[in-house]
């Protein structure tokens, strides 16, 4: 979870913590064209393959990093 996280951080200005019961879109801020670029980032960073549609199916930051970890 923590290299999701550090992911996430370079797509969203937050002041406090990046927590697993975050919601992207909700809590985030994510923006489609940010969804689109850091899935670009989380394939180099992490080596899985993800669409849009995950992170509809997979709204928050610990749910996205448990399927993640199916994936690896």
């Amino acid at each position: 979870m923590e290299k999701l996280i550090g992911v996430i951080e370079n797509y969203v200005e937050l002041d406090g913590e990046i927590t697993a019961d975050m919601s992207f879109k909700k809590d985030l801020g994510l923006s489609s064209f940010d969804t689109v670029c850091m899935i670009d980032e989380i394939k180099e960073t992490l080596g899985v393959t993800l669409s849009p549609t995950d992170f509809v199916k997979y709204k928050t930051v610990g749910e996205m990093a448990e399927y993640i970890a199916t994936l690896q």
